[in-house]
């Protein structure tokens, strides 16, 4: 039994830190006080974790024929021909028939799952209140995680594999930037006296150039995918992960990751090694004899170090699951085996919010498994036949491009020298030489094709026309319409689920790491109500005690954009009933026109339409300065004294050169503002047109109010903002008719 302890590590300590690490570790760094079971062997959650392992190994035995049905499906996907291929000729083409069609689905669930840049996420608060600021937050996670393109990657392994994996962590690193800076010399004497370390300047020098460093902190979410088989549950019928006894992940680590995890404490070198370089050292040799000598002990084997030409990691098993720790019921742990006896790491949780940090969630829900079952199970024979037949037809087509001739060899004993290039002379008479001609199978093979290829289409729940292709056949738009709307509904289906089970939760772990995690003020571009100008805010980090309701916003989103024909029309309808039918209510088409400005135009132009004039808050001018120089746009507020704020940014351009015109434009602003407040108070002009949608002549383009308005027969002219019956995408909207 191999005891751990403590010890440093020969290398310089990292300056990345997860997570996992005790607080203050980087920042200090001293040596870590992180609460560590693995370097005490009589504990009961070191015990007990010594009986979880060769569980944990079952659960990976018991995936050997899924992980082998994974390879196949991977191969299927990536078109690259195996085993299971019947056929074997000179044409080697693959069709890649179901690659395609899962690059379709992935394609419009991530355009329904992303429709609109910097709103992703809608939350309520408990006071009622639109928490402005945490979705400013969170929105700035998105974009820096890059989330988008990982949720690509994670749908199209969703099809494959049939399951979604995420796994969250928090990281900060120091990052060292550099730098000329221009300033006087320091002082170094006094009236004699050295005053060097009082930093003080020579305003009577002239100015030097300086080279500066500085650290500069970068924390936030670590967000990656991670495959279907390194993944482990106890037992496999869990429900979900919160409630699996034990939950797997195996972990792929350098030899310089390893040793920042002993820094960190979340690791112990065991007994026998001095560094973790010897640690290293002294299993590989042991995992390689071991696994050739016994091939029953390999799976025991695979927590070790692996060697792949020149790259070297080593293999642990990161178990979530809960321990005796010492208190009054077993709390959640997590414990880190890089073998049998090789126990690396036992720590307390370190999230306060208590769930693991694993996403995953089947594509299809199955009754008593854990994990589901991908989309490519059902077509794998028909894409595999589908190769063989496009071969075979391939085979066919090169054949009866080329004729044989047929000779007597007896009358021909030179038969042989026939088989020559371009331009031969045959040494025969013409009449003993005869052509034969291999019949066309080409045409049948394509057939054929062409019917598997369009079983897997529908198999897979996709059509032709989002494989790009037009259906055959005599067509009208009623016909397109309804099979868009029918396709949407599988495509809507797939992305909410997506949305209730992965989304969701991430939005909701991003904003209990940030409120745990984060130490230092964030700056973010903030969203906030119509009428209210963009700004850039410093975030403080946050306390609990406040709770939220996070939501993505992608499939409403969408379905919001579908609804807006509807709504327009119904906006009219309600602008030409008269006051005394109302029964004492008083309309307000206000949240009806902010709703559809920030739909249509989205959150970053629709405060530019719609301004609240009862919002008279202005900005300081040298805030507006600091946020022109980061070339963020600055608009001008009605209530802002121009002429006073027009010297200060004249002196903020000088100084800082104005290189994208920020500067410019915004002073532009201001005197348009001037001479929009003198035209005020000289009065409205004389001679004012009707007004909108009155019975009068009215403003050209200005729906009339009164009944709903739309087309009086077919083909006619449909109300301002109309959508297409034929281009309606929501599933619920109908077809014409």
């Amino acid at each position: 039994m191999a005891i751990g302890k403590r010890k440093k590590s020969k290398q310089l300590a990292s300056s990345t830190v997860d997570s996992k690490a005790a607080p203050g570790t980087l920042e200090s760094g001293d040596a870590p006080k992180l609460e560590q079971w693995a370097d005490r062997p009589d504990s009961e959650a070191y015990v007990a974790a010594q009986k979880l392992y060769p569980l944990i190994v079952r659960c990976y035995e018991n995936r050997e024929d899924a992980d082998n049905k994974i390879e196949e499906y991977w191969n299927v996907y990536n078109a690259i021909p195996d085993a299971n291929q019947q056929y074997s000729g000179n044409s080697t083409c693959y069709v890649p028939a179901v690659r395609d069609a899962i690059n379709a689905r992935s394609k419009r669930q991530l355009k329904q799952l992303f429709p609109a840049n910097h709103r992703h996420v809608d939350a309520i608060s408990a006071d009622a209140d639109i928490p402005y600021t945490q979705l400013s937050l969170i929105e700035h996670y998105i974009r820096k995680s890059r989330l988008k393109d990982l949720c690509r990657s994670v749908l199209i392994a969703g099809d494959v594999t049939g399951q979604w994996n995420l796994y969250i962590d928090w990281t900060k690193s120091y990052r060292r930037v550099s730098g000329i800076v221009r300033r006087n010399p320091i002082l170094k004497q006094i009236e004699g006296e050295s005053v060097e370390d009082l930093g003080l300047e020579d305003p009577t020098a002239d100015e030097e150039e300086s080279l500066e460093t500085e650290d500069v902190l970068e924390e936030g979410p670590d967000i990656v995918d991670f495959a279907t088989e390194d993944l482990a549950v106890l037992p496999p019928t869990a429900a979900s992960i919160e409630r699996a006894q034990a939950t797997s992940l195996k972990l792929r680590m350098s030899q310089e990751k390893f040793e920042s995890m002993v820094d960190e404490g979340v690791f112990v070198v065991p007994d026998g090694y001095e560094t973790a370089e010897d640690f290293f050292k002294g299993i590989e040799p042991r995992s390689k004899g071991a696994s050739r000598k016994n091939p029953a002990k390999k799976a025991s084997q695979d927590a070790g170090i692996k060697t792949e030409g020149t790259l070297k990691f080593c293999m642990i098993f990161e178990v979530c699951t809960k321990l005796d720790l010492g208190g009054d019921e077993k709390e959640a742990a997590m414990i880190y085996y890089a073998g049998q006896n090789e126990i690396v790491g036992i720590i307390r949780q370190p999230y306060w919010g208590g769930k693991r940090p694993i996403l995953s969630e089947p594509t299809e829900k199955i009754g008593g498994s854990f994990f589901g079952r991908s989309k490519v199970e059902p077509v794998k024979y028909l894409q595999w036949n589908l190769t063989d037949f496009w071969n075979m037809g391939q085979d066919s087509a090169m054949y009866s491009l080329l004729p044989v001739f047929t000779a007597d060899p007896a009358k021909n004993p030179n038969w042989a020298s026939m088989v020559v290039g371009l331009a031969a002379v045959w040494p025969i008479a013409p009449d003993d030489v005869k052509a034969v001609q291999f019949p066309q199978l080409y045409r049948e093979s394509m057939q054929i094709c062409q019917g598997i290829k369009s079983q897997i289409w529908e198999s897979m729940e996709v059509n032709e026309l989002m494989m790009g292709k037009m259906p055959q056949g005599r067509k009208n738009n009623q016909l397109m319409g309804a099979m868009q709307q029918e396709q949407q509904v599988n495509i809507t289906d797939g992305a909410e689920r997506f949305e209730e089970v992965i989304l969701n939760p991430l939005v909701e772990r991003l904003f209990e790491y940030d409120q745990q995690f984060r130490t230092r003020k964030i700056t973010v571009k903030a969203r906030g109500e119509l009428g209210v100008k963009a700004n850039m805010i410093k975030v403080e980090p946050q306390q609990w005690g406040e709770r939220y309701f996070f939501q993505w916003q992608g499939t409403e989103y969408l379905r919001g954009q579908q609804r807006m024909q509807q709504q327009i029309a119904w906006m009219n309808v309600l602008k030409g009933i008269p006051p005394q039918m109302l029964d004492g209510r008083r309309l307000s088409l206000l949240p009806m026109l902010e709703a559809g400005t920030e739909s249509i135009f989205g959150p970053e132009v629709a405060p530019k339409i719609l301004i609240d004039e009862r919002n008279q808050f202005t900005i300081d001018p040298d805030t507006e300065n600091e946020m022109l120089h980061n070339g963020f746009d600055v608009q001008v507020h009605e209530a802002d004294n121009d002429t006073e704020h027009l010297p200060v940014h004249m002196k903020g351009a000088s100084l800082a050169g104005d290189p994208m015109g920020k500067f410019k434009a915004h002073m532009a602003m201001h005197m348009q503002q001037i001479q929009k407040k003198r035209q005020m108070q000289a009065g409205p002009p004389q001679g004012a047109p009707g007004s909108p949608g009155g019975a009068g002549p009215g403003v050209a383009g200005t729906p009339r109010p009164g009944a709903m308005p739309g087309p009086t027969k077919p083909g006619g002219q449909q109300p301002p903002g109309g959508v297409h019956p034929d281009q309606l995408m929501d599933g619920a909207a109908g077809p014409r008719g």
